[in-house]
Formats: structure tokens, C-alpha cells, sequence
């Protein structure tokens, strides 16, 4: 069985990552993590055999009142990314977007620019994206590529 770690915090985009790796054949158990902080618990605690990353995340996960989920970070899938190099994790990484551009205080960022700065900064871990929609079964395929060689 492969541990997955999902970090996610759209539930309809991560209810369907559940459902398709559950009915697929890869056998996976997975945990979940909705923001930085948790993911960044989850990958200190745990040893798993490969994460899938949404890009965009809030800081922490959500509570009862207003704000209690932090900021939502355009870039947090990168600030998780910085932290397994600290921590000189290397488990592989497969980013799940559902965005193909990515603003910042320095312009955006369109999804090919992006993964050329991930790919380049972080080659050990970094093992590629999958664009995500709600509409279309296209990334269910790509997605089983990609962790048919993580």
C-alpha cells in the first residue's frame, strides 16, 4: 500500500482526488492535510511515498470564526516545497492545480513559467503537474502516469 499525503483545501476538488485514487488500482492510503501548517506537521510526522500538492493553500487549517484559516497563500504549495528542502525531505511531489495562472507581487506567473521555477528549484522533489478540472476526466490519466513513476 503507498501512503499519499493530499494536501488540499477545495473539498470538491479533493473529493474527487479521493474518489479516483480509491477506485484506482494503486492501492493508496491516504491522509489529508488542508493547509501549510498541517502539511508541513503531517510530512514531519509521517513517512510517505509521495504528496500531492495543491499550489494554492491557506496557512492554517479552518475553525468557528472569521479568518480562523489564515491567509490564503498563492504560493503555498512552494512554501511547502522550500520546507521538505529544509528538512531535506525528498519525498516526490506532484502539483494539482486547478489555476493555470498564479499572481504575485512581482506579476503572475502562468502555469508552464511556474513549473520551470519549481523544476528548477526544487529537482529532487519536483516530479511535475497535473491540471486539475471538475469537468473533465483528462487528469485522471496524466495523474496516473505521473504516480505509475513516483
Amino acid at each position: 500500500m503507498r501512503k499519499v499525503l493530499i494536501i488540499e483545501d477545495d473539498d470538491p476538488k479533493l473529493d474527487q482526488i479521493v474518489e479516483y485514487l480509491t477506485q484506482s488500482s494503486g492501492n493508496f492510503d491516504m491522509t489529508v492535510a488542508k493547509s501549510l501548517n498541517s502539511a508541513c506537521r503531517q510530512i514531519d510526522d509521517n513517512a510517505f511515498d509521495v504528496v500531492l500538492l495543491d499550489m494554492s493553500i491557506p496557512t492554517f487549517d479552518g475553525g468557528k470564526t472569521a479568518n480562523a484559516t489564515g491567509r490564503q497563500r498563492t504560493y503555498g504549495g512552494k512554501d511547502f516545497l522550500t520546507y521538505m528542502w529544509e528538512m531535506e525531505n525528498e519525498t516526490p511531489v506532484i502539483v494539482v492545480t486547478q489555476y493555470n495562472d498564479f499572481p504575485g507581487e512581482d506579476g503572475a506567473l502562468d502555469m508552464t513559467q511556474l513549473h520551470a521555477q519549481l523544476d528548477g528549484e526544487f529537482p529532487d522533489v519536483y516530479k511535475g503537474h497535473v491540471y486539475f478540472e471538475h469537468n473533465s476526466d483528462a487528469w485522471k490519466s496524466k495523474l496516473d502516469r505521473m504516480l505509475g513513476v513516483c
